[in-house]
């Protein structure tokens, strides 16, 4: 089986953010799962994606840590360090699976005692790893953490991502929409007009314009009869606002009344999910939501949710991807657009989403394993 083989017993698999990435592990910790059916696993995540894989089934434990370039308190975040080190030394972990290609993590897995540690060498960025997995561009990111499986001698166990719903996020769902006037049989569309956050950064380029999608939802509701909630979490109200004064039709502001996980409750009742790409729409795409993704800087042959469920939306004008593997890690502040037109979304018409929606709302669920 490789460098692991069956000796291990404690394997920890290290993913702080972000809510998209986190998903896109799902399918190497399922392998994982298979491969060491033995092992205790416990996932290493950030306080802000948590909530996608804390209640993982193929995992035994997931411990919180932040990084210090993920907190606005670098002080406090480095005493959190030291603490996260002792908590991990004392579990004594055979195995790290990493997948970071910085080597940050590499490094926390070295301090906290754990002898075999694997993840991606990109750039030089391995030093602390004893086996490096090449990191290849141009490759989907789930094809990319599979690779670091594939490393260990195991094999894929299906490409779809996972989350689960327990019932708690379920009852909530069902009274928020209760609530809000919606009934089971409603046939509702989840819009996401905001989006792009991640801890210490924000993408508003990767935002469609809020009156495309104020002219979408007209349209939908006029076309298709269906019920539309607009979601999205802190820091959306004002482009919801904007979306919301521009509309004729009704719709349902879930803006700030859900938790990534009660989102996913939301969204599992949904007949489709439609937004730029940002944590709601791999949440959408990993509960067996149906989605159109919007995408613009970010290139969605590698990111795009899988299967004949999913569509990107893309134009592919000539400066896009800016957004892409090699430039993430540059230090580029990807806050405005670098041609100061935001070509890639503004090319992307009301009519393009409305053929999507066509083409997307009437196909059944089935939680992505048509991905495989």
């Amino acid at each position: 089986m490789g460098m692991g083989d069956r000796k291990t017993k404690r394997l920890l698999i290290i993913k702080l953010i972000s809510v998209g990435d986190v998903l896109f592990t799902t399918p190497a910790v399922r392998a994982l799962r298979l491969g060491f059916p033995r092992a205790h696993l416990t996932y290493l995540v950030g306080s802000w994606s948590k909530g996608v894989i804390e209640d993982n089934p193929n995992l035994n434990e997931v411990i919180v840590y932040d990084a210090p370039r993920h907190s606005s308190d670098r002080w406090r975040a480095w005493l959190s360090t030291l603490s996260c080190l002792r908590r991990l030394r004392r579990k004594r972990f055979d195995l790290a699976v990493i997948f970071h290609r910085t080597s940050f993590a590499g490094l926390l897995a070295l301090l906290a005692g754990i002898p075999n540690r694997v993840g991606f060498d990109y750039h030089g960025q391995g030093r602390f790893l004893t086996r490096k997995v090449a990191y290849e561009v141009g490759k989907h990111e789930v094809d990319r953490y599979l690779d670091v499986v594939r490393c260990l001698g195991l094999s894929p166990a299906g490409l779809w991502t996972e989350m689960q719903v327990g019932d708690n996020e379920r009852d909530y769902a069902s009274e928020l929409l209760r609530a809000n006037g919606l009934k089971p049989g409603d046939k509702m569309v989840a819009v996401l007009p905001g989006g792009g956050k991640n801890p210490g950064t924000f993408m508003p380029t990767k935002r469609w314009p809020a009156d495309r999608f104020a002219r979408l939802i007209d349209e939908m509701v006029r076309r298709f009869q269906v019920k539309v909630l607009l979601v999205g979490g802190p820091g959306d109200e004002e482009v919801i606002n904007d979306v919301i004064s521009q509309i004729q039709s009704p719709a349902v502001n879930l803006v700030g009344k859900t938790t990534f996980k009660q989102l996913a409750a939301v969204l599992q009742r949904c007949q489709l999910f439609i937004g730029g790409d940002s944590g709601p729409l791999h949440i959408a795409a990993a509960v067996g939501t149906s989605t159109v993704g919007i995408f613009g800087p970010s290139d969605p042959r590698l990111v795009a949710p899988r299967g004949k469920q999913h569509l990107a939306i893309w134009k592919h004008v000539p400066c896009s991807p800016c957004y892409r593997p090699d430039t993430v890690t540059g230090g580029q502040d990807f806050s405005s657009c670098f041609e100061g037109s935001l070509e890639c979304m503004k090319e992307i018409t009301v009519n393009d989403v409305l053929q999507g929606v066509h083409r997307q709302i009437p196909k059944t669920v089935c939680r992505g394993h048509s991905a495989d």
